[in-house]
């Protein structure tokens, strides 16, 4: 019974998201699709999506109907990979679940399917914090699965389990982000996670990273759309949308069809 009613609301959700999308085709906006694992997750795209006429679609659980997220991929002009939970180690051959916080094998499984859909569709992709490392995990790469255990403390990525810290990156200068930077090699960006990149799959170039070594963002440049990940949170703005977020979501806005 608690199966099939997870599977009614799965289903409810996803056509309810189908539907928003088919409505807002007469509007003009981009339809753009913000995948989470959390409840929340749209709140924090607001000033995004009115600064730049998105029309957002959020999708939140475990998809159990690959027909339906194929249609619901198919339907928007680009996707948005979200931040969220840990991973499930075993999916890039890992076994140190002693240092991982809280996950779902079923949600990583459902959002690495809707990951492959987009590509399939060849849609422009932006994946933030969790979001970048799921492209990384997509593509053959592997985690760190506690930074400050496995990695290093010399810079803090996370203050407490769930509040921003703050540090620099410097960035790559054969990435994109760094030809938009007018000769800058780094900025401050807010932080806000404990486990990140450790070996980068082949084909993705590390385009920026922080004092202390670590990936902080990644491009994929053998993609014919836009693919990008950052580590850090842009959608989190206070006022003003900043230099470094506006170029990340103008190069996106471009890439939309």
């Amino acid at each position: 019974m608690r199966k099939f009613l997870g599977f009614l609301r799965n289903t409810i959700v996803v056509l309810l998201v189908i539907f928003g999308i088919f409505i807002s085709l007469k509007g003009g906006k981009k339809k753009i699709l913000v995948i989470g694992t959390s409840q929340r997750i749209g709140s924090t795209y607001y000033q995004i999506a009115s600064s730049y006429n998105y029309d957002l679609h959020i999708l939140t659980g475990i998809q159990t109907n690959k027909d339906s997220s194929r249609a619901i991929i198919k339907n928007v002009d680009g996707v948005i990979f979200a931040g969220g939970e840990d991973f499930d180690p075993a999916l890039y051959g890992s076994s140190a679940y002693d240092l991982v916080e809280s996950y779902s094998t079923d949600q990583d499984r459902s959002d690495l399917e809707l990951l492959g859909l987009a590509i399939e569709e060849n849609k422009p992709v932006l994946g933030i914090c969790r979001g970048m490392q799921l492209i990384n995990i997509y593509y053959g790469g592997s985690l760190y699965e506690d930074l400050p255990i496995q990695f290093g403390r010399n810079v803090s990525h996370r203050e407490g389990k769930d509040n921003f810290t703050y540090h620099m990156v410097n960035f790559n200068e054969n990435s994109s982000l760094y030809s938009k930077l007018n000769g800058e090699s780094s900025r401050g960006v807010n932080s806000m996670h404990h486990e990140g990149i450790r070996d980068l799959a082949n084909g993705l170039i590390a385009s920026a990273r922080s004092d202390d070594g670590l990936i902080e963002a990644i491009e994929n440049p053998y993609y014919k759309n836009f693919m990008m990940g950052v580590q850090w949170h842009p959608e989190y703005n206070e006022g003003e949308i900043d230099p470094l977020t506006k170029i990340i979501f103008d190069d996106f806005t471009k890439a939309l069809k």
